[in-house]
């Protein structure tokens, strides 16, 4: 059940995410709020780890782990997300959000050998008709209607990344303890945009307003830092495929989230919402009524 909650944690983060990310990127490029993002949640990682911070030399007791999940599956997956997102609308992205279970599932399947159980399958398949339902704004002929884009194909390997992300976690994660293991993936993503600011924008600015460094704390510290240490903690503990499926949540805690920032609230919100949760609910059913991990 621990897992669960840690789970459900890291996804209503992510779902405020959007809303913080919306204000930094409307002063900021994408390259400057990923770097202030990876920033604060690096920080709050080494704050709250002040006791404890790992030993540069267990960076070699699995560097091509930490080094596959930290460029490529964090570094690699918001690369390809922003990008992707200048060239494509939300409802599209939204939606190949969507298959990030399923792709998961399938890498599980393929480089962990995890077996596919039939409540995964059931489960995941009503999930995303929630999603489905929630971003066709409760009329699914509108899904007919869209367009894929280069910004699209963008969107689809960044979600194929990190689903390899969660399959390399639960592959590589064991050798450290979990505070540690996301130290060092997440410093390797703010490296990385460090190392591509020079090329992308003149200078990084500390004169934005309020609001920017309020959303960038957010974002940072609880949509990253600590979004991540409890991902990494529930993905090891109940497995990468089972995990996936609270992807599907984001877009409903985005939803809820949007109330407190003065976005209405459809029917469809609802329905897609409750569909979504019983689809969770049967793809975790084993793990609620096992003792807690």
């Amino acid at each position: 059940m621990k897992s669960i909650a840690f789970l459900l944690f890291t996804v209503i983060c992510w779902g405020l995410n959007f809303h913080f990310a919306k204000q930094m990127l409307s002063e900021s490029s994408f390259v400057e709020a990923g770097f202030w993002r990876y920033a604060f949640g690096v920080l709050t990682l080494l704050v709250i780890s002040i006791k404890t911070l790992p030993k540069p030399n267990l960076f070699l007791l699995e560097w091509k782990g930490l080094l596959l999940v930290g460029v490529i599956g964090l570094f690699g997956f918001n690369l390809c997300f922003f990008l992707g997102m200048l060239y494509t609308s939300p409802i599209n992205a939204s939606l190949i959000v969507g298959l990030n279970p399923a792709m998961t599932l399938m890498f599980s399947y393929f480089m962990l050998k995890t077996a596919i159980t039939k409540n995964e399958v059931i489960g995941m398949t009503i999930s995303f008709v929630g999603v489905a339902i929630l971003l066709s704004k409760g009329n699914l002929d509108n899904l007919l209607q869209l367009a894929f884009s280069k910004g699209d194909i963008l969107i689809f390997i960044a979600n194929l990344v990190f689903a390899l992300h969660n399959v390399w976690v639960k592959k590589y994660a064991g050798v450290f303890s979990n505070r540690h293991f996301t130290i060092f993936t997440n410093t390797i993503c703010l490296l990385g945009f460090a190392c591509i600011i020079p090329f992308a924008t003149p200078a990084i600015k500390i004169s934005h307003d309020t609001y920017y460094w309020l959303s960038a704390i957010g974002i940072g510290c609880f949509g990253t830092g600590l979004a991540y240490l409890a991902w990494n903690k529930g993905l090891a503990v109940i497995g990468a495929s089972r995990s996936s499926i609270f992807m599907n949540f984001v877009p409903v805690s985005a939803g809820v989230a949007g109330i407190f920032f003065g976005e209405q609230i459809y029917g469809y919100h609802y329905l897609s919402g409750l569909i979504i949760i019983i689809g969770i609910l049967i793809t975790q059913a084993k793990n609620f009524l096992t003792p807690s991990t």
